[in-house]
């Protein structure tokens, strides 16, 4: 039996969503050649996915995983309160963070980009590079400040 529309490879074209799949019968390695083909060879029977059902396994699937990002947050929360409260942080280590923080947020979305070969992902690869490479002069410019800064407190 196949499922179409739930493996590319199926279909040989994009992914196609799971209510839209059919199931198409192939012929089994137990028919022989002068037994009669069955009607089921030729037919396909289209198979959705009720609101009801999609909600189910979303509950079923879907809440422990969110149960895990949740406790993960959490976790990295309780982290970065005791960072935070071991030392004050100046507004320039603040920028540092945040810009740190998109570099981050911006290496993700790169590393999305990774497996699409078209040339708008380039294009698009190109300037998330660029962006980072601003961002990381922004930091190094920072560090130079707060360098400049603890020199001149001492």
């Amino acid at each position: 039996m196949n499922i179409n529309g739930i493996n590319s490879s199926a279909t040989g074209s994009a992914f196609t969503a799971i209510s839209s799949a059919y199931i198409a019968a192939t012929p089994t390695a137990t028919q022989t050649a002068n037994s009669e083909p069955s009607d089921s060879q030729d037919s396909q029977d289209t198979v959705s996915i009720s609101n009801a059902g999609r909600a189910a396994l979303s509950n079923d699937f879907g809440a422990p995983l969110r149960e895990k990002a949740l406790a993960k947050k959490k976790e990295t929360e309780v982290t970065t309160t005791t960072t935070t409260e071991e030392e004050p942080l100046t507004l320039i280590d603040e920028q540092i963070k945040k810009i740190k923080e998109q570099i981050k947020e911006l290496q993700e979305m790169l590393a999305k980009l990774k497996r699409d070969d078209s040339e708008a992902a380039d294009q698009q690869r190109k300037m998330i590079q660029e962006q980072i490479m601003l961002l990381s002069g922004q930091i190094a410019t920072l560090l130079d400040k707060k360098m400049q800064d603890s020199k001149k407190s001492d």
